[in-house]
Protein backbone atom coordinates (compact mmCIF):
# COMPACT_ATOMS: atom_id res chain seq x y z
CA UNK A 1 0.00 0.00 0.00
CA UNK A 2 3.11 2.12 0.62
CA UNK A 3 4.27 2.30 -2.53
CA UNK A 4 1.12 2.72 -3.91
CA UNK A 5 0.95 6.18 -1.68
CA UNK A 6 4.20 7.19 -3.34
CA UNK A 7 3.75 6.29 -6.75
CA UNK A 8 0.06 8.58 -6.76
CA UNK A 9 2.27 11.39 -4.81
CA UNK A 10 5.17 11.34 -7.34
CA UNK A 11 2.58 10.97 -10.12
CA UNK A 12 1.01 14.09 -8.56
CA UNK A 13 4.90 15.80 -8.71
CA UNK A 14 4.56 15.63 -12.29
CA UNK A 15 1.47 17.10 -12.85
CA UNK A 16 2.53 20.15 -10.59
CA UNK A 17 5.70 20.46 -12.49
CA UNK A 18 3.55 20.10 -15.67
CA UNK A 19 0.80 22.90 -14.04
CA UNK A 20 3.45 25.42 -13.55
CA UNK A 21 5.26 25.16 -16.78
CA UNK A 22 1.74 25.62 -18.11
CA UNK A 23 0.35 28.21 -16.02
CA UNK A 24 4.19 30.95 -16.48
CA UNK A 25 3.63 29.94 -20.28
CA UNK A 26 -0.15 31.07 -20.37
CA UNK A 27 0.98 33.93 -18.08
CA UNK A 28 3.27 35.02 -20.44
CA UNK A 29 1.14 34.90 -23.67
CA UNK A 30 -1.26 37.40 -21.51
CA UNK A 31 -3.93 34.81 -20.67
CA UNK A 32 -4.55 35.52 -17.21
CA UNK A 33 -7.89 32.80 -17.32
CA UNK A 34 -5.63 29.82 -18.18
CA UNK A 35 -2.65 30.82 -16.02
CA UNK A 36 -5.14 31.12 -13.11
CA UNK A 37 -6.41 28.20 -13.76
CA UNK A 38 -3.43 25.77 -14.50
CA UNK A 39 -1.67 27.35 -11.35
CA UNK A 40 -4.49 26.65 -8.80
CA UNK A 41 -3.81 22.92 -10.49
CA UNK A 42 -0.57 22.78 -9.97
CA UNK A 43 -1.32 24.16 -6.20
CA UNK A 44 -3.93 21.31 -5.73
CA UNK A 45 -1.64 18.67 -7.04
CA UNK A 46 1.24 19.57 -5.29
CA UNK A 47 -0.97 19.57 -1.89
CA UNK A 48 -2.27 16.59 -2.40
CA UNK A 49 1.41 15.07 -3.49
CA UNK A 50 2.41 16.11 0.25
CA UNK A 51 -0.31 14.51 1.82
CA UNK A 52 0.51 11.55 -0.13
CA UNK A 53 4.04 11.27 1.08
CA UNK A 54 2.80 12.26 4.52
CA UNK A 55 0.44 9.46 4.87
CA UNK A 56 3.17 6.60 3.22
CA UNK A 57 5.89 8.09 6.19
CA UNK A 58 3.18 7.11 8.58
CA UNK A 59 2.64 3.78 7.42
CA UNK A 60 5.97 3.53 7.50
CA UNK A 61 6.02 5.14 11.20
CA UNK A 62 3.49 2.37 12.21
CA UNK A 63 5.05 -0.88 10.70
CA UNK A 64 8.43 0.35 12.39
CA UNK A 65 10.31 -0.30 8.88
CA UNK A 66 13.24 1.78 8.27
CA UNK A 67 13.19 4.66 6.26
CA UNK A 68 15.16 4.22 2.74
Amino acid sequence: MAEGIATLGLFLIFITVIGVAVSVASWGASQVTTAALTGVIALLSFAASIACFRAQAEEHDQRGVPAG
